[in-house]
């Protein structure tokens, strides 16, 4: 470990280094390697060495796909004005043998004719309708996540809610 942590220090000096002017390469008696712009007293051998500029990348910004939502708490359409998971909270432990959660949900203004909310846990459906609460029962002990989506008439999500990750402890019977 003392030698990842001693080479790293020395790549950083050397970078730092090659700012400022030029890096020798020193070998010590004991054979350890240093790299410095200034000899170290017990050094026995050096070399110039030529460091070569970090290659950087600038990555362009993605676009935007049509009909693509955001995964924000703000939905893009339908006058929402705001959409989440309120329970559980994230990041949550709910210790219930049964194995009992209970999900709520924030939507402002309320729920317009002809859409209904889907409720997702772990990426797949568990319910759907005009409801924004829903207890889930019999859920296995573990990570798991919750999401929903507001639908309209023809079945197209116009707004998602936030991802909440709980953790459920079940005790042994």
């Amino acid at each position: 470990m003392s030698r990842i942590l001693a080479f790293s220090l020395c790549c950083v000096l050397a970078v730092g280094a090659a700012e400022a002017g030029k890096i020798v390469k020193y070998t010590l008696k004991n054979g350890d390697v240093i790299y410095s712009d200034t000899p170290p007293p017990e050094a026995v051998s050096g070399e110039d060495v030529t460091v070569e500029p970090l290659q950087t990348f600038s990555a362009p910004a993605a676009p935007r796909l049509e009909g693509a939502t955001s995964g924000r708490d703000e939905p893009e359409e339908a006058g929402y004005e705001e959409f989440k998971v309120t329970s559980p909270e994230n990041d949550s432990t709910i210790r219930d043998n049964g194995g009992n959660v209970r999900v709520s949900l924030s939507l402002s203004p309320g729920l317009q004719s002809g859409h209904s909310i889907e409720i997702f846990m772990d990426g797949q459906a568990i319910g759907s309708g005009s409801s924004t609460s829903l207890t889930l029962t019999d859920v296995d002990r573990g990570t798991h996540t919750v999401r929903a989506t507001v639908k309209d008439g023809d079945g197209r999500e116009i707004a998602r809610s936030n991802s909440v990750i709980f953790h459920l402890r079940r005790g042994g019977v």
